[in-house]
This record gives structure tokens, C-alpha cells and sequence, in this order.
């Protein structure tokens, strides 16, 4: 998710472009926030850590896989020949 100190940075300069007396400013920053927060959310967004950590899961499966693929090249050359030991019998 994205942080609040983001959120309310935004907010606050949103609102410091329009040009409105500082209650009501603040009121509008306010509700600006309110408004993003609320947007963000909806977007189900990750954070960095989230991203980073789905990001070296990924890479510890692409790892695995490549791992696995050597395994089974191993193996299908292992089955030719035993397959080919068992045919010259």
C-alpha cells in the first residue's frame, strides 16, 4: 500500500494550488486525502517490499526450474541409455 506521508503530500499540494482561505484549505486537503486514499486503495497497489519480495520469489522459482530442467536432461539421458544398453541385450 502506499504510504500515508505520500498521500498527505499530495493532498497538501493539490489543495495549495487552489486558491481558498486557510480553513477552508485545510478542510479541502483534508478531504483530498481522503479522496486518494481511497483511490489507492482501490487500485490494490503493492508496496516496495511486497513488489521486492514477490520479485525474489519469482527468482528462486525461475532457479528451481532451471535446476529441475538439468535434472530431467539428466535423467532422459540416463533412460536412452539404459534403453539402448537394453536393446544391444
Amino acid at each position: 500500500m502506499v504510504d500515508r506521508q505520500f498521500i498527505e503530500e499530495l493532498s497538501a499540494r493539490i489543495a495549495a494550488l487552489m486558491p481558498l482561505a486557510g480553513e477552508l484549505n485545510e478542510e479541502l486537503r483534508t478531504k483530498l486525502g481522503q479522496l486518494l486514499q481511497k483511490g489507492i486503495a482501490e487500485l490494490d497497489l503493492l508496496s516496495r517490499e511486497e513488489f521486492q519480495a514477490q520479485a525474489s520469489a519469482l527468482k528462486r522459482a525461475e532457479e528451481r526450474i532451471a535446476e529441475l530442467e538439468v535434472e530431467i536432461g539428466d535423467m532422459e539421458k540416463r533412460l536412452e541409455e539404459i534403453s539402448s544398453t537394453q536393446n544391444n541385450n
